[in-house]
C-alpha cells in the first residue's frame, strides 16, 4: 500500500514537473523568440517631443501612466499620438483609428506578410521628424473610430514598439521629456562613460542590474510607465516598506484587466555604473504561488517601467547591444 502511494506520488509530481517544463519553454519561447522585421522607414536626427499622459488608478491621479508621442498626417488638425511601448515588439496602428483615417479620405494601401496585415506606406510627423514609413502592423479589432469633427481631444491610433528602435541609437531623456533617433553613435558619445551590454533577444531589452548584492536582468518596458520595477510578491516585500501604503488595483493592458498591488521604495539599485531608485514597486495579484518557481527559468528578474529614469537618459544601442544611464542631462 505505502509503495502504491509513493508510485503514485512520483507520478504526480512527474507530470507536474513536465507541465511546468512545457508552460517555462512555452513562456521563454514567446518572449524571447526572434521575430521579423518588416518596419522601414527614414527620419531625422532632431528631438522628437514626447508627453506624459495622466490617469486616475484606484482614486490616485497618475501623472505618468503613459509615454506619449505626439504625431501629425498632412490634411488632419487632429491631435493623434501614438504610445512608445518597448514591451511592444511590433509597431501597431490600430484597425478602428485606421478605418477612420481612410473614410476621412487618407489613402492607405495594405499588404499582407505571414498572415499578418501592414500599411503599406505611411508619412507622418513626430515632432519635427518627417517618417516615412513602411510596413506598419495593423491592430485588428483595437482602437477607436473618430470623425473630422474630433479636433480637441487626444487621440491614441497606434503604438510605437521596439522594432521602431532596432537597429538604431535610442537617446531617451526623461527629465527633458526628448527622444533621439540616430543611424550610428554621434561624435558626442565618444565622451560618454564606458557602455554596458545588455542582451537584445526577440527585440526584449534586458537591461543588467543589481539590487540587494545579486544580479538580474530587468525587461525595460516603457509601456508600464507608471511603475518603477513589477516583479514576484516576495521581492515586493523585500524591496518596500511594510508600513507604506500599498495601493491596490486592476491595471489595463491591451484590453485585458490585470490586479495589481505597489508600493511607493526609495530602494536602490546598481545599472550601467549608476545608481537609481526604484521609485515605486509592484506584483501581480496572480498566481502568486507559482511565480518564485517560474521566474528564476525565465530570466526576467522584473519588469522595469520609466520610474527609475525620471532624472536621466537612458541610450541603447541595439545595433552593438550596449547602454548607457546618464543622470545628468549631458546635451
Amino acid at each position: 500500500m505505502k509503495k502504491k502511494i509513493g508510485y503514485t506520488l512520483l507520478v504526480i509530481l512527474s507530470l507536474i514537473i513536465i507541465g511546468g517544463s512545457i508552460g517555462i519553454w512555452k513562456f521563454n519561447n514567446t518572449i524571447f523568440k526572434e521575430k521579423s522585421n518588416y518596419l522601414k522607414y527614414t527620419f531625422d536626427s532632431t528631438p522628437i517631443h514626447f508627453d506624459w499622459a495622466g490617469d486616475s488608478i484606484a482614486g490616485i491621479y497618475e501623472a505618468q501612466a503613459a509615454l506619449i508621442i505626439p504625431l501629425k498626417i498632412e490634411g488632419f488638425s487632429h491631435d493623434f499620438y501614438m504610445q512608445f511601448d518597448t514591451g511592444a515588439y511590433d509597431s501597431f496602428i490600430y484597425e478602428h483609428n485606421l478605418k477612420s483615417l481612410r473614410a476621412m479620405g487618407l489613402d492607405i494601401k495594405e499588404v499582407i506578410k505571414d498572415d499578418a496585415r501592414y500599411v503599406e506606406h505611411l508619412d507622418f510627423r513626430l515632432g519635427d521628424n518627417h517618417i516615412k514609413a513602411s510596413m506598419i502592423k495593423i491592430y485588428p479589432n483595437y482602437g477607436h473610430s473618430f470623425d473630422k469633427n474630433d479636433t480637441i481631444s487626444r487621440i491614441g491610433i497606434g503604438t510605437i514598439g521596439s522594432d521602431f528602435i532596432d537597429n538604431r541609437i535610442t537617446s531617451i531623456d526623461f527629465k527633458n521629456k526628448k527622444i533621439k533617433l540616430f543611424n550610428k553613435r554621434p561624435d558626442w558619445m565618444a565622451d560618454l562613460p564606458d557602455f554596458k551590454p545588455f542582451d537584445y533577444i526577440g527585440r526584449r531589452i534586458m537591461l543588467p542590474v543589481t539590487l540587494n548584492d545579486k544580479d538580474y536582468e530587468f525587461l525595460y518596458d516603457s509601456g508600464c510607465s507608471a511603475f518603477g520595477l513589477i516583479t514576484i510578491r516576495s521581492r515586493f516585500n523585500d524591496y518596500t516598506e511594510e508600513s507604506t501604503k500599498q495601493i491596490s488595483y486592476d491595471a489595463k493592458s491591451w484590453g485585458s484587466s490585470i490586479p495589481i498591488r505597489s508600493k511607493t521604495s526609495d530602494k536602490l539599485f546598481s545599472i550601467g555604473n549608476t545608481q537609481l531608485s526604484l521609485k515605486r514597486v509592484s506584483y501581480v495579484d496572480m498566481y502568486t504561488w507559482s511565480q518564485p518557481l517560474i521566474t528564476p527559468f525565465t530570466r526576467i528578474g522584473g519588469w522595469m517601467g520609466n520610474q527609475p529614469f525620471n532624472e536621466s537618459k537612458l541610450i541603447l544601442d541595439t545595433k552593438a547591444e550596449e547602454f548607457i544611464v546618464i543622470k545628468n542631462k549631458i546635451r
